[in-house]
């Protein structure tokens, strides 16, 4: 009992310093992709009109 908790505490770093090397590379890679696609790619033709729509109303009334 006692070499296999010392087994797991001599493995706990390692599995921790794959976890976060996991996750700075998911983050990494969740940057690049989101810098890639363009806020615009997400949505569609009739949510970018809608969009745009919207905003020049919103503009209207902020100008009277």
């Amino acid at each position: 009992m006692v070499q296999l908790l010392q087994n797991i505490f001599d493995l706990a770093p390692v599995l921790v310093t794959i976890v976060l090397f996991g996750a700075a590379l998911g983050g990494f890679w969740l940057v690049i992709d989101l810098k890639k696609r363009g806020s615009y790619h997400r949505y569609s033709v009739g949510d970018r009109l809608f969009i745009k729509r919207n905003a020049n109303r919103l503009r209207k009334i902020q100008l009277h």
